[in-house]
């Protein structure tokens, strides 16, 4: 079964490297990274449409790159070790798109931006009592 993205369209990914991905590659990488988004600033939960912002669309974008760009081990996949000027491995380029979305998150967590995620969940606890309403049990 094929992954719907939430946020962002399949063609979205990945960013600053060759597409020589397939949909289905493409799909767990989303799902992954929009998983890893809801975790990071909603405790898991789904994420308004009216509530998602560009910062939060550029961060599914970076983690899903980065799962796309690690995955890419097969011998006729693409080298990106190519890429980089500097000779970096693939595994460091791609950790450069990971590092980037922890960055995003990390201004998302501390600008506020958040706040209006938590305004319509309750945050009032939740009272039980397993007392009887008869006064004659102890």
């Amino acid at each position: 079964m094929a992954y719907d993205p939430k946020y962002i369209t399949i063609d979205d990914v990945p960013v600053q490297i060759p597409d020589d991905y397939s949909p289905a590659e493409k799909e767990d990488a989303l799902e992954f990274a929009e998983a890893s988004l809801e975790l990071d600033l909603n405790d898991g939960n789904v994420i308004g449409q009216n509530q998602v912002t560009s910062m939060m669309r550029a961060a599914i974008k970076q983690l899903a790159t980065c799962q796309l760009a690690k995955g890419s081990e097969h011998p006729d996949d693409i080298s990106l070790g190519d890429l980089s000027d500097s000779g970096d491995t693939k595994v460091s380029y791609a950790e450069s798109f990971c590092e980037e979305y922890e960055d995003i998150v990390k201004k998302l967590q501390n600008s506020g931006a958040l706040d209006d995620l938590t305004d319509e969940q309750t945050t009032d606890p939740f009272s039980y009592t397993t007392s009887s309403s008869n006064s004659d049990c102890y």
